[in-house]
C-alpha cells in the first residue's frame, strides 16, 4: 500500500509541474515572502527565454563557491566565463576550492552565515547533521513552489527531487545523473574467444567467471587471467538485487526493514562467498583501493569489474592503449527468481541550496534559479557541453566535435559544465557522434528505469542515524567481509546483525517510520 501511495504521489507531483518541497523542514521558509505557493507566482526574469527579456536590467551578482580538483581554474576573464555572464545577465564570481578545503569550509560557512548565492552540498553530505540542522532552522529557501516557473528545471525527474526532500519539502536543486547506473563491465573479446554469450542469469555469470579464470581467454598460454575484481565497499551491494533483497531498506506494513535482516541478503552474500572460495573473486578485495581495482582490468588480470555505466568507454580506451583488440561489454541486470531488478541511486551528484542571507528577497531567489534554468536551456546547454565554436569544438556534417587542442575538459568541462549543469547535456544540447559504449550506457540507463528498486529512506531523517549511524554501520560492513572470507559462519553473521540492531539499528528503523508518516500526512 505504501509503495502504491508513493507512486501516486510522484505522479501527482509531476502533473503539478513539480510544485514540491524537499530538503529539511525550513521553519521560516513559508512565512511572508519566503516561498509559499501563494507568494511564488512573480515572473522569474529570464526564466522562460534564455534570459533574453532581462537585458535591460542591471546584471545580477551570482556568487558561487564549489569543489575544484585536478587542473588550474581558468582566469575569471576567460571567454567562457564572459559568455555565461552575457547569457544569464549576471556578474559571476566563482571561488574554486580543492576538495578537502571545500568540505572543511562548508560547515564553517553555514555556521557563520557568510554564504554564496547557491551553496553546493555534496551527495554524501545530504544527511550530515550540519546540513540537516541548517535546513531545519530556516537558513535556506524552499524552492518547490517556484519550479513551475522554470521550464528546464521543471524537466528534472520528480523521483530525483523526491530523493532530496527534507520532511516532504524541496530546498535543493540537483545536479542530475542517471537514477540506475550500476553495471558490470566485462571483456567482450574474451567472451568471443571462448565462444560464450553475454550473461543473462546468475548462473551464466558464474560460468563466465569460471571460463575467464580457467580457459585462457586471452590465448597467451599462461594461467594469468581472473574473473571478477571488487573493492571492500562493494561487497553486499551489487548482487543483492538479483536475490530479491531491499535497496538498503524496505518499507513493509509501515515498518522499515534493513536489507541485512532479510534472508535474500544473506543468499547474496553466500553467492559472493562462493565466488571467493573458488578464486573467481580477487582474494584481496578487503584491502583493494581504487587505482589497483582499475589496474586489475586494464592489465588483463581480471575479466569483469562492477562499476557504473558512464565509465565503460574510459576503461576500454585504457585497455586498448596496450591491447588494441580488447573490447568491453556491459550489462546491469542478472535475472533470477525475482525477475529483473536493479537498485536505484539518488539520481544526483549533490545539489544546490539557496540561502536567505545572500538572497534576502523572493526576487533574488527567482534570479538565482533563472541563472541555472538558463544554463540548462538550449544555448546554455550547448555552451556547457561543447564550449565555444572554433575554440573548443567544430561542426562536422552538422554535428559538434571537440577539437583535440581545444582544451575543453579543463577550461569548460571541469570548471563550468560539471558544477553548473543541472539537467544532463543530452536533454537540450546539440548531439555529437557517440562512441558505442556511450550509446549502450544511455540505453541501459533508460531500460533500467523500468525495474528500479528505490531506497525509501533517501529523503528521511533519523536522529540516531545522524548521531551514530556511521559508527554502527561498520558492524555490518565488517560482517559482510568476514562472512565472504569464511571468517564467520551464518549463525555468527546473524549475531552481528542483532548487534547492529541493539546498538541503534532498530531505533533508526523506528525513526524512519515516524519521519515517513510525517512526510506523508
Amino acid at each position: 500500500m505504501e509503495k502504491g501511495q508513493r507512486q501516486m504521489k510522484r505522479l501527482t507531483l509531476g502533473m503539478l509541474a513539480l510544485v514540491m518541497a524537499t530538503v529539511t523542514a525550513c521553519s521560516s521558509g513559508n512565512e511572508g515572502s519566503s516561498g509559499s505557493a501563494g507568494s511564488g507566482n512573480a515572473p522569474a526574469s529570464g526564466a522562460n527565454n534564455g534570459g533574453k527579456d532581462n537585458v535591460s536590467e542591471a546584471p545580477f551578482e551570482m556568487r558561487l563557491m564549489y569543489n575544484f580538483d585536478g587542473v588550474e581554474f581558468p582566469p575569471a576573464g576567460n571567454e567562457v566565463h564572459k559568455r555565461i555572464e552575457e547569457l544569464t545577465n549576471t556578474t559571476l564570481r566563482i571561488e574554486p576550492l580543492p576538495g578537502s578545503a571545500f568540505e572543511e569550509r562548508l560547515p564553517v560557512m553555514l555556521a557563520s552565515g557568510d554564504l554564496p548565492s547557491a551553496v553546493p552540498i555534496p551527495r554524501r553530505h545530504q544527511k550530515l547533521p550540519y546540513v540537516v540542522n541548517a535546513v531545519s532552522t530556516g537558513l535556506f529557501w524552499e524552492i518547490g513552489p517556484y519550479l513551475e516557473q522554470f521550464p528546464n528545471l521543471s524537466q528534472i525527474n520528480p523521483a530525483i527531487y523526491d530523493n532530496i526532500l527534507y520532511d516532504g519539502k524541496l530546498y535543493g536543486l540537483p545536479r542530475v545523473r542517471p537514477l540506475a547506473r550500476r553495471a558490470f563491465h566485462y571483456r567482450a573479446d574474451w567472451v568471443e574467444n571462448l565462444g560464450l554469450q553475454e550473461p543473462k542469469t546468475l548462473e551464466d555469470f558464474y560460468n563466465m567467471l569460471v571460463a575467464f579464470k580457467n580457459d585462457d581467454p586471452d590465448g597467451n598460454g599462461q594461467d594469468d587471467t581472473g574473473g571478477l575484481v571488487m573493492m571492500q565497499n562493494q561487497i553486499g551491494r551489487y548482487f543483492t538485487p538479483f536475490f530479491g533483497a531491499p535497496n538498503q531498506w524496505e518499507l513493509k506494513d509501515g515498518q522499515f526493514i534493513r536489507d541485512a535482516m532479510t534472508d535474500e541478503f544473506l543468499e547474496a552474500l553466500k553467492f559472493e562467498k562462493r565466488l571467493y572460495d573458488e578464486n573467481l573473486l580477487n582474494r584481496d578485495f578487503a584491502i583493494m583501493d581504487r587505482p589497483e581495482w582499475t589496474a586489475a582490468m586494464e592489465t588483463g588480470r581480471a575479466g569483469v569489474r562492477n562499476d557504473v555505466t558512464g565509465s565503460a568507454t574510459g576503461i576500454e580506451e585504457a585497455i586498448q592503449e596496450n591491447n588494441p583488440n580488447a573490447r568491453i561489454g556491459m550489462f546491469s541486470v542478472l535475472e533470477g527468481d525475482h525477475g529483473k531488478r536493479v537498485f536505484a541511486e539518488g539520481g544526483h551528484n549533490g545539489f544546490y541550496l539557496f540561502p536567505k542571507s545572500s538572497l534576502p528577497t523572493e526576487e533574488d531567489l527567482l534570479k538565482a534559479l533563472a541563472f541555472f534554468d538558463t544554463l540548462a536551456g538550449e544555448e546554455g546547454a550547448n555552451l556547457l557541453a561543447w564550449g565555444i565554436e572554433g575554440t573548443h569544438y567544430e561542426l562536422v556534417d552538422g554535428k559538434p566535435k571537440h577539437l583535440e587542442d581545444g582544451n575543453y575538459g579543463e577550461v569548460v568541462g571541469a570548471s563550468y559544465s560539471a558544477p553548473l549543469s543541472t539537467l544532463p547535456a543530452a536533454t537540450n544540447a546539440m548531439q555529437g557522434d557517440k562512441k558505442p559504449l556511450d550509446v549502450l550506457a544511455a540505453e541501459i540507463e533508460l531500460e533500467n528505469e523500468g525495474f528500479m528498486v528505490a531506497d525509501p529512506t533517501l529523503s528521511l531523517i533519523s536522529e540516531t542515524y545522524l548521531e551514530s549511524g556511521a559508527q554502527i554501520e561498520t558492524i555490518l560492513e565488517d560482517a559482510h567481509v568476514k562472512f565472504v572470507m569464511g571468517e564467520i559462519n551464518e549463525e555468527q553473521w546473524r549475531a552481528q546483525v542483532e548487534l547492529w540492531r541493539s546498538r541503534g539499528g532498530d531505533k533508526i528503523a523506528a525513526e524512519y517510520a515516524e519521519a515517513y508518516a510525517r512526510a506523508n500526512q
